[in-house]
């Protein structure tokens, strides 16, 4: 009787996660400029042979005209801080949803492109990834954590070392010799 009830319990469970995958939540910073992404549902398979579904359409992030976020998902204020200054703006956003970690990684890898970004590198390691982004003496770092309820993407934005995009080798070394 208590196996039964526990098979019934998990049921429901999954019923109603597959309800919630579907709730598609409002955007109140989408922008006109984000129309223009593929919304199909056809996916297409990774490496492994698994099936990616296909990106999810996108809003843009606020106070960030040019770094685009699947359009279901949430912001957490309460995660999120945005630093403006005459000469920068920088911030670390975190978004809540329920899209698939490898979906989105593979949306960020598509829609940064269209927004003037370099693709700088990519690291996954089971349902964690982390994707790398340069522009214009700016970088953006996208962390995506899939969890068992929800999926958490923390996008990090700031300025690069001296400006420089990237190019050349302007960062100081990372570490010194003690002793000489």
């Amino acid at each position: 009787m208590r196996r039964v009830s526990l098979w019934m319990l998990m049921a429901a469970w999954v019923f109603f996660a597959s309800g919630c995958a579907m709730h598609n939540v409002a955007a109140t910073d989408q922008s006109p400029a984000a129309t223009s992404t593929d919304t199909s549902t056809s996916g297409s398979s990774d490496q492994s042979g698994t099936t990616v579904p296909a990106p999810p359409p996108a809003k843009m992030v606020a106070g960030f005209d040019d770094i685009p976020v699947p359009a279901d998902l949430k912001r957490d204020d309460k995660l999120s801080f945005v630093y403006e200054a005459p000469s920068v703006t920088m911030g670390v956003i975190t978004y809540t949803g329920y899209d698939k970690g490898a979906s989105v990684a593979k949306f960020f890898r598509t829609e940064m492109p269209n927004y003037g970004w370099q693709f700088l590198n990519a690291f996954s390691e089971g349902n964690t990834y982390m994707v790398a982004f340069l522009k214009a003496g700016r970088s953006c770092i996208i962390n995506i954590e899939e969890g068992t309820l929800s999926t958490k993407v923390t996008i990090k934005v700031g300025p690069t070392a001296a400006g420089t995009g990237g190019a050349g080798n302007a960062n100081p070394p990372l570490h010194y010799e003690v002793g000489h």
